[in-house]
């Protein structure tokens, strides 16, 4: 078992192996701690439960990075309003979290990105309940693992 990783890597070249992760980012909240002088009053507040799902990605080698995932609660951000383009992908959903049917999407979308520069990829990612093994028959560029 201790030789899986690296006969599994050593088919692909480093700058074909990428690892990708999503997690929450609560954009409004408060530090727990805080740096004040001796004696100084501190308060804190009740901490904010707005957030947004980012899922991002790098190659092994390191200056390749996937496009970053946005996800938020609104199909129509009013920050975003007037945009023509944006630097990142965004989805919604209610609770802005990761979802099959998102995750599936950007898998997807990122298996005919490798297929159009002819490279087969490696791509790490954890065993989160929203990352359906349906997705693998489909993907002919990326091998998940």
């Amino acid at each position: 078992m201790a030789n899986v990783l690296p006969t599994l890597i050593s088919q692909y070249d480093k700058n074909n192996i990428f690892n990708g992760h999503e997690a929450g980012l609560f954009f409004k909240c408060l530090p727990n701690r805080t740096l004040a002088f001796k004696g100084q009053k501190c308060f804190g507040g009740k901490n904010s439960k707005e957030r947004v799902t980012v899922m991002v990605g790098s190659n092994k080698s390191g200056p390749e990075k996937l496009k970053l995932l946005v996800i938020g609660k609104t199909k129509h951000p009013r920050c975003l309003k007037g945009t023509k383009s944006l630097e990142v992908d965004y989805e919604y959903n209610r609770k802005a979290w990761m979802t099959s049917e998102i995750y599936e999407k950007l898998l997807l979308k990122l298996d005919k990105q490798f297929a159009a520069q002819k490279r087969k990829v490696l791509l790490f990612v954890d065993n989160c309940p929203t990352h359906p093994k349906t997705v693998v028959g489909k993907l002919k560029n990326i091998k998940l693992e």
